[in-house]
């Protein structure tokens, strides 16, 4: 998997076709939207592309320190699910497994919106692994599919954490997505803390959000979390395997997800019954039946 992503690299911004087909913004954003959903995705938005999504130099490679230009006018953001099984046996090798595979399919599927973006005549760049110019997170936030939580990820309401997300950039003029009211996210991760307590590196912050560079945010410990990293040897996931958004996507704990989103009162509830039901602490689960080889 990893040799297939480094292989999609080269591809994420190729020609664009010199005749230009002239469209409809709302059927063709329509379109990429379930497109992408066939292709895999579990949710796609759009916004407008904004300074602040984008990094200002490259950060790997040949091109390491080169300034990033990025002149698009508009951001497509996807998410995929990632395996709730495989999550929750992090920090075991199952994570990396499935973090590595979703990365794959993720950049698949934003590959082939820009290559088809390409063909109608725009310019188009697929931000996949390893090859970003932007934030990805910021820019989901921002087209409606999710908020920034305590552990500094994107926070979906169905899937919470447990997502990989890719961006399309591109000058095609598309429809901007409504965003969502979801401060109920916050306000549950104000009070959850799940995720800072399982931390083996302890890399994620107890307190409030905090005014960091005139934005109002948690901030984790990105060295400590990466060095955890290197020295298991995998992509760790446990504050993902513990969120109690990231439970399946079902009838029960999507009653549990409409309570917690209309009611503040619900919210502690729900809080003391997945302490209740899944402990506070949860170790992590076995490798999946299929892994004893």
């Amino acid at each position: 998997n990893l040799e297939v992503i480094e292989a999609l690299k080269p591809i994420v911004d190729r020609e664009i076709s010199e005749k230009k087909t002239e469209v409809d913004s709302s059927r063709i954003t329509n379109y990429i939207k379930t497109w992408s959903k066939k292709l895999g995705a579990h949710s796609v938005g759009v916004t407008k592309l904004q300074d602040y999504h984008l990094y200002s130099h490259k950060g790997r490679g040949d091109i390491y320190g080169k300034k990033i230009n990025n002149k698009h006018k508009y951001a497509i953001a996807i998410t995929i699910e990632m395996d709730n099984e495989m999550i929750q046996t992090s920090p075991k090798g199952a994570v990396i497994m499935e973090s590595t595979q979703q990365y794959l399919n993720s950049g698949s599927i934003a590959v082939q919106v820009a290559y088809f973006i390409r063909k109608l005549g725009y310019s188009a760049r697929a931000h996949i692994d390893g090859n970003y110019e932007l934030i990805c997170p910021l820019v989901a936030r921002d087209a409606g599919l999710g908020e920034i939580g305590r552990m500094g990820l994107l926070m979906t309401p169905k899937l919470g954490p447990r997502c990989r997300v890719v961006v399309v950039t591109t000058n095609m003029p598309l429809e901007i997505s409504k965003r969502k009211d979801l401060s109920s996210v916050i306000d549950f991760c104000g009070i959850c803390k799940k995720c800072a307590d399982i931390c083996p590196s302890r890399s994620i912050p107890f307190d409030d959000r905090k005014e960091i560079e005139g934005v109002l945010r948690w901030r984790i410990n990105s060295e400590s979390c990466f060095t955890y990293w290197c020295s298991t040897g995998t992509d760790c996931g446990r504050c993902m395997a513990v969120c109690p958004y990231s439970h399946p996507n079902n009838l029960m704990h999507n009653f549990i997800r409409w309570g917690i989103h209309n009611s503040y009162i619900f919210r502690r509830f729900a809080l003391h019954m997945d302490d209740l039901f899944y402990c506070r602490r949860p170790k992590s689960k076995k490798l999946p039946s299929w892994f004893n080889i």
